[in-house]
């Protein structure tokens, strides 16, 4: 203890001090906004994943502790953001939710399950965050924290690119092209939750590309989609065009590595020989996913699905022949009501 001037002065051992700040640090009750713990689960495509990352990125900015699987029970709030494709990730959101109402959690449920179902039974008097909301996650969490249930399913223009971001996986960069499609399939609930083709500017993606390529950690790049073959035709360009203008600002040497995400056989049609010039460049992987869902004309017609097997046989054939070592996925769905032993067969 000293006196300078009229203040008289106290130091305390470094270890004290040292207590001392680790107390105000574990003070999430405290009223400071941000020193809560945040466990983020994420179910479904890369275009879900990257969402996920990019709530994550701005919870970090702003404060928050990400905590990893093995230390969610020690969160102070779940971030559930869901999946509706396919019913074993809508039962694990179910099977989540419940888990977390068990443990006393704060809950807040993002992603195209709610976008696409808000009156969904599992739903009831959770905070609900929409796949057009992602930039403001933020003020979600506060409010789930506060106690409150704040709503955010409006549907407005495409969240940016350049939003702060924490990979789940250090070395992938996925890049989303745009929300929603141009079709309307008749199984599919996608379309109810990501709603109609909304195209981000080829700028801002090329942009966002060259920079996670400038990143050393950054080894692959991924264009994700609910279908890359209709990019741009809501705002006048193509995939055609995005393809060339990305692959220009890759590093020379296979450094870090362009990936297309899948493309449905319409609206890639018109673009087979570009694309297929992309996927023979050095820097982009020789793979493509392109469903096909039924080998039957009638049974595609009752899906929805606008072509034909003749058509999807000429999507696999000139780019199996134009691309070297291609590897091409597809979908194939089993038992779709009219597909009979016949065209099973």
């Amino acid at each position: 203890a000293g006196s300078l001037g009229n203040c008289r002065v106290t130091l305390q051992p470094a270890k004290h001090q040292k207590k001392q700040a680790d107390a105000w640090e574990l003070q999430p009750n405290s009223g400071v906004p941000g020193t809560h713990r945040i466990w983020v689960k994420t179910f479904g495509c890369a275009h879900n994943v990257s969402d996920g990352e990019y709530m994550m990125g701005q919870l970090q900015a702003y404060g928050y502790k990400l905590l990893p699987d093995a230390e969610r029970n020690s969160a102070h709030l779940w971030l559930i953001n869901s999946c509706t494709v396919k019913s074993p990730s809508q039962s694990a959101l179910v099977s989540l939710i419940t888990s977390g109402k068990a443990a006393g959690k704060a809950l807040l449920v993002a992603g195209c399950v709610p976008q696409g179902d808000r009156k969904a039974a599992e739903l009831k008097g959770l905070s609900l965050l929409g796949i057009g909301q992602i930039d403001r996650v933020v003020e979600a969490v506060e409010s789930t924290l506060a106690g409150q249930q704040l709503v955010l399913l409006g549907r407005k223009r495409l969240p940016d690119l350049d939003l702060p971001k924490v990979r789940r996986n250090a070395h992938v960069e996925i890049v989303p092209l745009s929300t929603g499609c141009l079709g309307a399939c008749t199984y599919c609930k996608t379309k109810h939750a990501r709603g109609h083709l909304g195209s981000y500017r080829p700028e801002a993606i090329v942009s966002r590309v060259a920079a996670a390529a400038a990143d050393p950690l950054v080894r692959e790049i991924w264009l994700s989609s609910e279908d890359t073959g209709a990019y741009g035709r809501d705002i006048g360009t193509n995939i055609a065009e995005l393809l060339q203008r990305c692959v220009a600002v890759l590093p020379a040497g296979g450094r870090t590595m362009l990936r297309l995400g899948m493309t449905n056989p319409p609206f890639i049609l018109e673009h087979l020989d570009a694309v297929a010039r992309a996927l023979c460049h050095p820097c982009v992987f020789c793979t493509l996913h392109v469903p096909v869902q039924s080998g039957s004309d009638s049974v595609l017609t009752a899906m929805n699905r606008e072509y034909t097997v003749a058509e999807f046989k000429r999507v696999a054939d000139t780019l199996l022949a134009a691309v070297p070592g291609l590897e091409l996925a597809t979908d194939i769905i089993a038992g779709f009501p009219g597909a009979d032993g016949t065209i099973l067969g």
